[in-house]
């Protein structure tokens, strides 16, 4: 089904209606919606934005919620977030399900028909199928009103990959009120029909360093005459990894990347300075807090072994995604009765990369969870990702029986 539509054009996804709601299975439901739900994919794959840039999106995403005629539908949320209400019959706890929309900036390498129109734009995360994903959840609860004990508020969420989005929402107030919050993350090498379960930290914290080495300038042919920014730079790139192989317990992690070092104009010239910039990774409150004085330390001692002066920079960013422990469970427990549990892994460890979905478990219990995308898919972040369709009624089942679980 052809996913493109006019931004200003109201969706209808779930415009079909079930005669009964007596039936426990909720595949009848899902099936009124899931043609529309891929389409949508489609149509937000085709039109990626970049993070703080999502105003398209969110128009979209915006129109296709009011014409399931929930509750409410909440627009220009920490920028350009949106929020879903749904009410159901009866009284009872708010439970959230988020998903992020923005894009990356990298080329789309492909040749699906809804490959990416946008230059240098695409969704190598997957977040169009997050966001269709979550969309798909909205259409198939608003059928179930009935069933539903309480609210849930459907979080589509701008800026993640800068991680900006969560934080502005939660000031904009997207979790008032809420009692615990599930997400979804697709995941290569996950086959699909598959999700994976883990208790504590599932994602590590991401945060950011600059180092500006201050030397001494001279004529290539004169190195004795500099303090040479570069090969101290280069010194330090070395050094810095001491930090994770001796003094870093093997059983602990660490990740200290040094990626990217600008310094000169010419080949002839040694230059005044060199710019270093990296990320850092931690899976504990405690080590993300030693590491920028323990950096520091390292820093200081090989510029001044080497005669060369620093300025250094360490900007805390996105911290560690930790489930609650009761809420992975859940997700387990309905993933057996879903899929089967043969098909809920249980992950022996974390990933290294990071979610802002973090800021949200900061504040209230939940969990996120890895949905599998295909075993053979390729990475993330990569010119030719793509989330596929076939996940997508994976992750609404898995969210619209969490939802209904939560509110019990």
């Amino acid at each position: 089904m052809d996913g493109e539509r006019s931004d200003g054009e109201k969706q209808e996804i779930g415009a079909k209606s079930m005669n009964s709601l007596e039936e426990k299975s909720l595949k009848p439901y899902i099936d009124n919606i899931i043609e529309d739900a891929l389409a949508a994919r489609h149509h937000l794959h085709r039109n990626p934005e970049l993070s703080r840039q999502e105003e398209q999106t969110s128009r979209f995403v915006a129109n296709t919620l009011t014409a399931l005629s929930l509750d409410e539908v909440k627009t220009g949320v920490g920028g350009f977030g949106v929020i879903g209400i749904l009410r159901g019959n009866q009284p009872g706890k708010v439970v959230a399900l988020r998903a992020d929309m923005d894009a990356l900036p990298i080329h789309e390498d492909s040749h699906l028909e809804y490959r990416s129109t946008r230059n240098g734009v695409m969704h190598a995360c997957g977040h169009d199928g997050h966001t269709a994903t979550l969309l798909g959840t909205a259409a198939t609860l608003s059928q179930l009103r009935d069933r539903i004990q309480g609210e849930v508020r459907f979080l589509f969420q701008p800026a993640e990959e800068i991680a900006e989005g969560a934080k502005a929402m939660c000031a904009d107030g997207a979790l008032e009120g809420v009692d615990r919050i599930f997400g979804l993350h697709g995941w290569p090498g996950l086959a699909v029909g598959r999700i994976g379960v883990r208790n504590g930290a599932i994602m590590a914290s991401a945060d950011n360093f600059e180092i500006t080495i201050k030397g001494r300038g001279a004529h290539a042919a004169m190195p004795h005459k500099s303090i040479d920014p570069v090969i101290v730079a280069a010194h330090l790139v070395t050094a810095l990894q001491t930090l994770v192989s001796r003094e870093t317990s093997p059983t602990d992690s660490l990740v200290v990347s040094v990626t990217q070092i600008n310094a000169g104009t010419a080949n002839n010239i040694i230059p005044e300075t060199a710019e270093m910039k990296g990320t850092v990774r931690c899976l504990t409150q405690s080590m993300r807090e030693a590491t920028p004085k323990n950096m520091e330390r390292v820093v200081a001692g090989v510029c001044s072994a080497l005669g060369a002066g620093y300025s250094f920079n360490y900007q805390f960013g996105t911290p560690v995604t930790v489930n609650a422990a009761e809420m992975s469970e859940m997700v387990a427990a309905v993933g057996s009765e879903v899929l089967g549990s043969e098909n809920v892994v249980w992950l022996e460890a974390p990933s290294l990369g990071a979610e802002d979905f973090a800021i949200y478990l900061n504040q209230i219990p939940g969990a996120m969870f890895r949905l599998g995308v295909g075993e053979n898919v390729t990475q993330l972040h990569t010119p030719t990702y793509n989330f596929g369709d076939d996940p997508v009624r994976v992750g609404i089942e898995m969210f619209t029986n969490l939802a209904l679980r939560a509110l019990e």
